[in-house]
């Protein structure tokens, strides 16, 4: 018996072309469908035939591939604008650091001239403030020894060149040995008070100078047994009460010289002032007991007090008023004379002396 069978080879490296797809297609056989233009090679999946030179697909996606590069040129160039922007803006920055940094350093050259400024200011109002109202009066010695101190022992008066040299009155009182200088201060109102004195002492003994205060507290200025220079002493009393303060300076050994002495309100020394009703010049003195005017180069003065209006030479009083009459000790008449009815009329030449007439 002889056999027999029918075989069908198929080369899986055809490709069909034809208009119409092949019959029973095998997964993965290739067809060239010439039925569009240009043909296009297609492949059997499985389940369907699938374009493999698909031209619009590609063209479409290099559109869209296009497109997207356009997209992301401009983002580029928009990312470029804006870090060209951000560079300008940090520039920009930079540069207004750079004035606000001038701008700082010149606001703090003017804060440094201000704070200048202001310590002149400071030190104007200072300088304008040292001075105050004094309670103590004929505080240097002015106008000598007046009653308004009490003292004992020697005590005098100085304007020599070392005093004038080293005191803001150019002059000072001077103590002797075992003397004493007092000066009660009344009317004053509850409130801090300072007190301050320039002194100088020559002795190696005890010397001192304190104020009372509320009738039995005490507080010294110094209190020395060594010599020592022009030099400022003060002293503040922050509870003042009693209206009445006292201060007192004793040497117990020549000599203390004291000048400058001032009592004056609040907590800090203030530069040297007469009391407030004290005026003293070189040629003038005013104060509370009245008005004297002298001519140191003529030797003469005038004193206008409450006790006396009086002229001197040197210290012999030459005119003076009395009650109801004036007393002289020489009168120059150049011209006439008239007293009471009588005139007394000097003839054109000394011989010829005086015409005496009666009035009616």
């Amino acid at each position: 018996m002889i056999a027999s069978a029918q075989f069908t080879i198929i080369s899986l490296c055809d490709v069909v072309t034809s208009d119409t797809p092949p019959e029973n297609p095998y997964e993965g056989q290739l067809w060239v469908d010439t039925s569009v233009t240009p043909p296009e090679t297609k492949i059997w999946d499985g389940n369907e035939w699938v374009v493999q030179n698909d031209i619009e697909t590609i063209r479409t996606t290099i559109s869209i591939l296009t497109e997207k590069d356009a997209q992301f040129q401009q983002t580029i160039d928009g990312l470029n604008s804006y870090v060209a922007t951000l560079t300008e803006t940090v520039e920009t920055v930079s540069n207004d650091q750079g004035v606000l940094e001038e701008r700082i350093l010149n606001s703090e050259s003017r804060v440094s001239e201000l704070e200048h400024t202001v310590d002149g200011l400071s030190v104007t109002m200072q300088e304008q403030y040292i001075g105050g109202i004094n309670y103590v009066q004929n505080s240097s010695g002015l106008n000598g020894i007046t009653d308004d101190w009490s003292y004992s022992g020697t005590v005098k008066t100085d304007t020599s060149t070392d005093t004038q040299n080293n005191t803001i009155s150019d002059s000072c009182f001077v103590l002797g040995a075992y003397s004493s200088l007092s000066q009660y201060i009344r009317g004053v109102v509850p409130g801090t008070y300072t007190i301050s004195v320039r002194a100088k002492k020559t002795s190696t003994m005890s010397g001192y100078f304190y104020v009372t205060y509320n009738g039995n507290k005490t507080k010294y200025l110094f209190n020395k047994s060594t010599a020592f220079d022009w030099t400022d002493y003060s002293v503040t009393l922050t509870d003042v009460t009693d209206p009445t303060l006292r201060i007192y300076c004793y040497c117990r050994d020549a000599s203390i010289y004291l000048a400058d002495i001032m009592i004056s309100e609040g907590a800090i020394p203030r530069k040297w002032t007469p009391a407030p009703n004290e005026i003293y010049t070189q040629e003038v003195k005013i104060d509370k007991r009245g008005i004297e005017v002298s001519n140191s180069a003529s030797s003469q003065r005038t004193v206008i007090t409450n006790t006396e209006f009086a002229g001197y030479y040197n210290d012999e009083v030459i005119f003076t008023l009395n009650k109801d009459e004036t007393q002289t000790k020489k009168t120059t008449v150049d011209g006439e004379l008239t007293v009471g009815k009588t005139k007394f009329v000097p003839m054109p030449t000394a011989s010829e002396g005086l015409n005496i007439v009666i009035l009616d």
